[in-house]
């Protein structure tokens, strides 16, 4: 009876012994898998070997652990096309943790990448990923490799990678829930889904904009904007996912080609946006033939091995990106007036390519994030050039509009001349004849134009005149017509005012205006206005009579009058004389 007594306090020991082993301190560079942590990258040291004749299998590999040294995490590993990288990761589920857990390597560009996990003494499990594959073949689809991990609770457990790449690379490796791994995934579709949709709502705005103008501009902005989704949504595998699902051979290759092409279009898209044969003609056709030489480098990839081909296309790369910041420095020597736009699009973007291009060279650490940051500063330099691209072309069309216009134009001010203005006061009377349209006709008088232009000059006073036709433009809409009658006149014509009030308060707000002192004169000068008005409505004076009528009242005004605003009154009509009743004979 002693006996079974110690025997069952023994067994009650160890059982609750039993946590306290579980929660103990695990072995250095294990991977424990809890609670506390449901998603986080491998930063502790890792266990690697490079098989440079790629014959190993998992039996071999698993029974001779003396081959693998250790390194940090993001140590970068020299592969060519014929190694195979092997990684080792001592995991440890934490007792009581009933998570599904998941690894993923957020690198779409991986060729192939294969994970070993236990299934029984003797058994494996193989989940295998990589742009060498067609989507179907993957363990789990997605923009990059995903894979599952099924660890024991309290038992660490080797988990091996067979990784395989033509070049070298850092290998970052998330581990997260499910529940956890699901959100991102969801969140990295969603923003990815608005960027690209963006950019692809900019391009069809070019192309309609090439509809209604008919500037081959508009066709190379949308042209750019497409092969910038392309490249961005390639660089981040969305295109390996939705297009080249079933063509992995495709999608390898299409994320060195398409890259070059969006560059190489970039540069002739700058080249475009700002003339540079004006100032640096040499360096315009430079700039051309460097573009069209970027995008033919990617026909190296069907000459030499595909790690030369990369190589060169990374070195052709970063020569084209370094000739268009030069551009954008020159586009800003040249006093262009779109150079800030140009260096906020092409620093930025720049900067993140340069970055990816020293890390393919071996001369940076590599930042798996930085795929992501340079992805949208290439999105956000297509709106960004968009907006340069119509600020060129709004100026452009401005030109040539008041080209076209000159015959109708006032050459100072850009209001109607005299005969144009005629024409819209006579299509008006008719509207008023026909439809009783509410409308006021208006003579406006600069009455210390002559002061200013004998005292300051005929600059200043030319000057004035600006600043005047700007007055009048703040109580005009669109649709309501202004010309310059006179040396100091402006007529103008307002459709729907129905009442003397109405008119009243919109030439109050005028001559309030003009005694704000104009800028940038000294000494200060304001601008005195009267105003000639008559509402065609109620009192319907013939067009070639109207303005002579409003002259007349204006030179009855005295420049000191406390009545800047008048109304035209109605011609008195006489009664008719009545006829004499005829007395039929």
């Amino acid at each position: 009876m002693p006996y079974l007594l110690v025997r069952f306090a023994l067994l009650l020991i160890c059982l609750s012994a039993c946590p306290a082993w579980a929660a103990g301190p695990v072995p250095a560079n294990t991977i424990v898998l809890g609670d506390g942590n449901p998603s986080f990258e491998v930063t502790t040291d890792i266990q690697t070997w490079l098989d440079t004749h790629s014959k190993a299998d998992i039996a071999l590999v698993s029974e001779f652990p003396q081959l693998f040294t250790t390194v940090p995490a993001l140590h970068r590993h020299s592969l060519t096309d014929r190694d195979t990288l092997w990684i080792k990761l001592r995991m440890v589920r934490a007792v009581g943790n009933k998570a599904s857990w998941t690894l993923n390597i957020p690198l779409p560009y991986l060729d192939a990448v294969t994970v070993f996990q236990r299934n029984g003494p003797d058994g494996w499990t193989e989940q295998t990923a990589g742009d060498h594959f067609a989507q179907s073949g993957w363990s789990k689809k997605g923009l990059y490799p995903e894979f599952e991990l099924h660890p024991p609770a309290g038992v660490p457990q080797d988990v091996y990678l067979r990784v395989r790449n033509y070049q070298h690379l850092s290998l970052p490796l998330r581990i997260a829930t499910a529940p956890t791994r699901e959100s991102q995934r969801l969140l990295e579709m969603a923003l990815q889904g608005l960027m690209l949709g963006t950019l692809l709502a900019l391009a069809m705005l070019s192309a309609v904009r090439y509809a209604e103008h008919g500037s081959w501009a508009d066709i190379l902005a949308s042209t750019y904007g497409l092969l910038v989704l392309m490249a961005v949504a390639q660089t981040n595998g969305v295109l390996n996912v939705f297009v080249w699902a079933q063509l992995p051979l495709w999608g390898n290759y299409a994320s060195s080609v398409i890259p070059m092409i969006a560059v190489g279009a970039g540069l002739l898209f700058i080249r475009n946006l700002y003339a540079l044969s004006t100032h640096y003609h040499r360096y315009d056709v430079f700039l051309g033939r460097t573009a069209w030489l970027t995008m033919a480098s990617v026909l190296s990839l069907a000459v030499v091995d595909r790690a030369s081909a990369d190589k060169f296309c990374t070195l052709a790369m970063t020569f084209a990106i370094t000739v268009g910041l030069a551009a954008t420095v020159l586009s800003w020597r040249g006093n262009s007036s779109i150079w800030r736009w140009l260096i906020l699009a092409y620093v930025p973007q720049y900067a993140g390519l340069m970055w990816l291009m020293a890390e393919s060279l071996g001369l940076a650490p590599t930042v798996w994030e930085m795929r992501y940051l340079t992805s949208v500063s290439a999105s956000l330099s297509v709106p960004i050039l968009l907006y340069a691209l119509s600020h060129v072309t709004h100026d452009r069309k401005e030109l040539e509009m008041r080209a076209n216009h000159l015959p109708t134009q006032d050459a100072l001010t850009g209001l109607l001349t005299p005969q144009a203005f005629h024409q819209q006061l006579e299509h008006a009377y008719e509207r008023i004849v026909s439809n009783r349209e509410p409308m006021a006709l208006v003579l406006v008088h600069v009455i210390n134009h002559e002061p200013i232009r004998q005292s300051l000059g005929d600059a200043v006073a030319e000057q004035c005149l600006l600043r005047a036709v700007v007055k009048l433009h703040r109580i005009l809409r669109d649709i309501d017509p202004a010309g310059r009658v006179d040396t100091a006149h402006f007529a103008i014509l307002l459709e729907g005012v129905p009442h003397r009030q109405a008119l009243t308060e919109r030439m109050v707000q005028l001559i309030a205006s003009g005694l704000i002192p104009l800028p940038g004169l000294t000494p200060p000068v304001t601008l005195q206005f009267q105003a000639a008005c008559v509402l065609l409505h109620e009192n319907p004076v013939a067009p070639e009579e109207a303005l002579g009528h409003l002259h007349a009242l204006l030179a009855t005004m005295s420049a000191h009058t406390r009545r800047p605003i008048r109304f035209l009154d109605a011609v008195p009509t006489q009664a008719a004389p009545l006829q004499d009743e005829v007395t039929p004979a």
